[in-house]
């Protein structure tokens, strides 16, 4: 028999056995979705309320108050010079002083006197750690210009042990919930395949080979699995829809954006395509245990 032959044989095998245990298939489609749907609805959800810690500066920025005549450029140029810092940010002391009263929620009827000075906002690299940045800011401090400076760097090191933790647990929760999802597919793939052992038996009577006999039955594992991440994506995207308005709601009392979506399209698809390949592997792998003990 040639090859494609073999191929059409088994590409008729697989629908014919789909239509013969249909109840069966949509069962295990139906069971395949929903555990599929877990750790998609999971992760989106994650991803969402992430995005605003995500988009916080996580860079430690020191402040630097200029003596009075000084002029901000010069001096901020020179900071920019030093090693460690990566960029600066002149703020003019009319512009802080109405920073400062915005926050206190201060209206000014009248003029009064700006008791502040002019400042620049030097940021440090990421890769800074506490003691690096102490030395830099002893370095500003020593220019000529400078008045004070203020910063903050262990809240840093705080957010990267939580950060750590964080990933830590999600990574330990993500580990029991795809054990779940596994079992459960490999339950749902083998309920497909168990039930044609008459069917192999009869090829290997035949004369069959196990490549030949196992194939329409990966096929059909990769074609359950393909449509069950199908139907998953789309109950992850009806839940998204109907938590978004909540989750949107409470966000903007705190100032914030939630975004709750799907996936970009490269992911979703690299989705169905490891789900498929995954219930080829499954379901051929099943196939081959009964194969072998029609033997």
């Amino acid at each position: 028999m040639s090859l494609l032959t073999s191929y059409r044989w088994a590409w008729q095998q697989t629908w014919l056995g789909m239509g013969r245990d249909c109840g069966l298939f949509v069962l295990a489609c139906a069971l395949s979705a929903l555990a599929l749907s877990i750790p998609l609805f999971i992760t989106s959800i994650f991803y969402g309320l992430s995005e605003p810690i995500r988009a916080l500066p996580t860079q430690v920025e020191i402040t630097v108050f200029i003596d009075k005549g000084v002029k901000a450029e010069t001096l901020s140029q020179a900071i920019e010079k030093l090693p460690g810092i990566t960029g600066t940010l002149v703020i003019s002391k009319d512009k802080a002083f109405a920073d400062l009263n915005t926050s206190l929620g201060i209206k000014q009827t009248k003029k009064i006197n700006n008791p502040l000075p002019d400042i620049i906002i030097a940021t440090v690299s990421s890769q800074a750690k506490s003691v690096e940045v102490e030395k830099i800011a002893a370095q500003i401090e020593k220019l000529k210009g400078t008045d004070m400076v203020a910063f903050e760097s262990t809240w840093q090191e705080k957010l990267n042990a939580l950060t750590t933790a964080a990933n830590l647990g999600i990574a330990c929760l993500g580990v029991v919930v795809l054990s779940l999802v596994i079992l459960v597919l490999a339950a749902a793939i083998r309920m497909t395949t168990l039930s044609g052992k008459n069917e192999l038996r009869a090829l290997f009577l035949f004369g069959a080979t196990p490549t030949f006999a196992i194939r329409p039955y990966a096929w059909r594992g990769m074609l359950l699995m393909s449509a069950a991440s199908l139907i998953a994506i789309g109950i992850t995207k009806i839940g998204l829809i109907l938590l978004s308005k909540a989750v949107m709601t409470a966000a903007s009392l705190y100032g914030v954006t939630v975004p709750l979506s799907l996936p970009p399209l490269n992911l979703c698809l690299s989705f169905i395509a490891i789900a498929g390949i995954t219930g080829g592997l499954v379901a051929s792998l099943a196939a081959r245990d009964s194969w072998r003990k029609v033997h």
